[in-house]
C-alpha cells in the first residue's frame, strides 16, 4: 500500500457524540480552534457514530498541529493548491473506477470535505518530508547505519522450500539461464525474470538485505530463508552515496520504508508535544488518540505511525 494512503489511513480517525446539535467549540491545537461544524462537514448527513466523530477530532487536531510544527520548525506551509489538485484527481479516479468516497476512505457517508482532509495530509506529508530528510539530525541518524543508506541491485528466485532452491541453485550451475528459471518456479512473479533493479537495502526484508548486503557480486547466493519463503539471489552492484552526495539528491537514495519511518517517528514527536485540548464531553486528547469520556464503557485509542509496504 503506499504510504500516503497508509498515512491517511492512519490519521483519518474519529467523531462527534450522537444527538449534539449547534456550532461549538470543541477542540483545538495552539491558537487554532476546531468546532462541530468542522467536523460535520466531513460527512454527508449525520455522523456516523461517537468513534468516528472521535476519529475525526483527532484527524484535524493532528493535522493541524503538524501544520503548525512544520511552520514554526521549518519555516513552510502545506500547498493548498497542491491539496485540492490531489483531492480533484483521487475524486475523478473514483467517480470512473464507480466508487464512492466513502468506499476509499472507509468511513460511511463521507464527504468532498473528507476528501479534502486525505489530500491536506498528504500535501502536509509532502511538505515536511522534503525538510526532513535534509535535516541534519535526520542525516546523521541514516550515516549512523551505512548499511541503511546502501543500494543493491539484485535479482532473486523464489520458491517454498529449501530442497526446491537447492535444485534451482544446481540448474544454475548446470548453465542455465537464470531468467528463464526465474521465469518458470519462483513464486515473485512481479519481478520479471526475477530482477528487482537497484533498491535500498532498507527496502526488504532483514534476511533479505543482510544477505544483498554480504553477498559476493555476481554469484549465486542462497538459499536464504524469509517469511516469503527460500530465496537464490545474484548481487551485480552495490553503491553507498557519501553524505555530500546523499545531500546533492535525497530522494533517490531513500525507500519509501525510510521515507515512511521518517515520517512517522516527526510525526510522533510532534503529536507528544502538541499543546491540543478536547472539551471534556467530547473526550480526552491523548498523542495516540482521543480517549472517550468518562461515562464510555469504551475507549478509542488510535495509532500514529505506519509500517513500510
Amino acid at each position: 500500500m503506499n504510504p500516503l494512503r497508509k498515512l491517511a489511513a492512519a490519521l483519518l480517525l474519529l467523531v462527534l457524540l450522537a444527538g449534539c446539535g449547534g456550532d461549538e467549540d470543541i477542540a483545538g491545537v495552539g491558537d487554532a480552534v476546531i468546532r462541530l461544524s468542522d467536523i460535520e462537514s466531513l460527512f454527508e448527513g449525520d455522523v456516523p457514530s461517537d468513534d468516528v466523530l472521535r476519529d475525526m477530532l483527532f484527524s484535524k487536531i493532528a493535522l493541524e498541529a503538524l501544520g503548525q510544527a512544520l511552520e514554526a520548525q521549518y519555516g513552510v506551509v502545506a500547498d493548498p493548491v497542491e491539496a485540492e489538485e490531489y483531492a480533484t484527481q483521487l475524486e475523478e479516479y473514483l467517480a470512473e473506477a464507480g466508487y464512492t468516497i466513502g468506499d476509499y476512505l472507509g468511513v460511511a457517508n463521507a464527504s468532498r470535505e473528507l476528501l479534502r482532509l486525505h489530500s491536506d495530509v498528504a500535501a502536509v506529508q509532502h511538505a515536511a518530508l522534503g525538510k526532513l530528510i535534509v535535516d541534519p539530525e535526520v542525516a546523521d541518524g541514516l550515516f549512523a547505519d551505512p548499511d541503511t543508506m546502501t543500494s543493491v541491485c539484485v535479482k532473486h528466485i523464489l520458491v517454498a522450500t529449501a530442497e526446491e532452491a537447492e535444485a534451482v541453485k544446481a540448474r544454475l550451475a548446470a548453465g542455465e539461464d537464470f531468467a528463464t528459471v526465474a521465469g518458470e518456479v519462483s513464486l515473485d512473479t512481479g519481478a520479471e525474470g526475477g530482477d528487482l533493479g537497484c533498491a535500498s537495502a532498507g527496502s526488504y526484508v532483514d534476511e533479505f538485505a543482510e544477505a544483498a548486503l554480504t553477498a559476493t557480486l555476481g554469484e549465486v547466493t542462497g538459499p536464504v530463508e524469509s517469511e516469503f519463503g527460500f530465496h537464490v539471489l545474484v548481487v551485480s552492484e552495490r553503491t553507498t552515496p557519501t553524505r555530500e552526495e546523499y545531500l546533492a539528491d535525497p530522494g533517490t537514495a531513500l525507500s519509501e520504508t525510510q521515507l515512511s519511518q521518517i515520517w512517522a517517528t516527526w510525526m510522533g514527536e510532534v503529536l507528544e508535544e502538541a499543546d491540543a485540548w478536547v472539551a471534556p464531553e467530547y473526550g480526552t486528547w491523548t498523542p495516540s488518540g482521543i480517549d472517550a469520556p468518562a461515562s464510555d464503557t469504551t475507549t478509542t485509542t488510535v495509532a500514529t505511525t505506519t509500517t513500510a509496504g
